[in-house]
């Protein structure tokens, strides 16, 4: 009986060593990854947001680095730049049908708008930040001509503004922070990419979760959907990375 207990005692001791000697715990993401199909090098500096040009079939972006204004094909050739009168650009949007552009200026706290060819128009506020370098990161466009202003994060939430005017906003708190953000036209719906939590994710309008996946990399600073793929800019490594839109 004796022997019994000390074999027992001994293995108890094994086991409570082996649980402290554990090597630590995993921190892989466990939403699902999205699939890449393809990766291109950007001849833009610190490229931040991107936006489909339906007129031309081609994608825009933004350099945070030098006020300019890129114009791509699919694989990150440079069909065309326009240098602009805005500083610390993080986000691009295009009206419906692409005849006006609208920037996202973080440390303004201002969406500018623009002529397709430059020529700025007008701009408005979109002061939330409690942080100056927490700001405005990205702009869309929905089919009415609403702009919808992304705060990157204190606070993390989505704007919605008609004319200039506010008419709606939304908290929401899926990642750590908030790089750009896509409105889907066929769903309704907006795409998010967060660069600290290496996620894409869709909300609704009313800005509720509907899926999550990873993306292999941080600085994912602009995102746009075109035919199924989703395009995504990384300001780091001036890279454009492509992947299977999931259904």
């Amino acid at each position: 009986m004796k022997n019994n207990l000390v074999v027992i005692a001994l293995g108890l001791a094994f086991w409570s060593c082996s649980r402290q000697e554990a090597g630590p715990v995993s921190t892989v993401p466990t939403d699902t990854p999205l699939h890449q199909v393809a990766v291109y090098t950007l001849a833009v500096p610190e490229p931040s947001g991107l936006v489909y040009n339906s007129k031309n079939n081609s994608l825009m972006t933004v350099s945070d680095q030098n006020s300019t204004v890129y114009e791509m094909d699919f694989t990150g050739h440079i069909l065309k730049s326009m240098v602009i009168p805005s500083t610390d650009m993080e986000g691009i949007a295009l009206s419906a049908n692409c005849d006006t552009m609208y920037i996202a200026e973080e440390t303004n706290e201002i969406i500018s708008i623009y002529s397709i060819n430059g020529t700025k128009l007008s701009s408005f506020s979109a002061n939330v930040a409690t942080v100056v370098k927490h700001g405005p990161e990205g702009v869309t466009v929905d089919k009415n001509n609403h702009v919808f202003v992304l705060n990157e994060k204190l606070p993390m939430m989505i704007l919605e503004y008609n004319q200039g005017r506010e008419v709606w906003r939304k908290e929401i708190n899926y990642t750590t922070d908030c790089s750009d953000i896509f409105y889907e036209y066929s769903t309704d719906c907006f795409w998010i990419v967060s660069d600290e939590s290496q996620k894409v994710i869709k909300l609704t309008r009313g800005g509720d979760l509907l899926g999550s996946w990873w993306i292999p990399f941080t600085k994912g600073e602009g995102l746009t959907i075109v035919q199924e793929k989703i395009y995504i800019v990384n300001d780091a490594d001036n890279k454009m990375y492509v992947f299977e839109k999931p259904i």
